[in-house]
């Protein structure tokens, strides 16, 4: 039989496309973006290097990796920093990270080594 009125859910407006007055539309993308953006060509090409950073690309210069990352850890906590050298201290990071790609090698070496180990030790050969 056919409804003449409402449903309980209809009455709530919480159903999008029914045939509520203001149907409720979800917050995507209603919000400013939470950080700031810079495309990698201003970043490449204007040359300009964050004053913050001097002390960490000296020390990087220098190769004081540990203490460059250090003070682009600190950049990057800081609430003051700009955009450019946020994302300049990041760079820094990304350049003195460590590589994992022999770690993870030789710990799958190992794995493999100790499972034809447990092999051989089972069946006897």
């Amino acid at each position: 039989m056919a409804q003449n009125t409402q449903s309980a859910t209809a009455s709530r407006a919480t159903v999008p496309g029914t045939a509520n007055d203001e149907p409720v539309a979800p917050p995507l993308f209603t919000q400013p973006s939470k950080r700031e953006y810079i495309p990698d060509a201003k970043r490449v090409g204007d040359a300009a290097q964050a004053p913050e950073l001097a002390k960490g690309r000296a020390l990087f210069d220098e190769g004081d990796y540990a203490g460059a990352r250090a003070e682009a850890k600190r950049v990057l906590k800081d609430k003051n920093s700009t955009p450019q050298a946020r994302m300049e201290a990041g760079d820094i990071l990304d350049r003195t990270d460590i590589d994992h790609g022999p770690i993870a090698t030789a710990v799958a070496f190992v794995i493999l080594l100790g499972l034809m180990l447990m092999y051989f030790g089972v069946n006897g050969k």
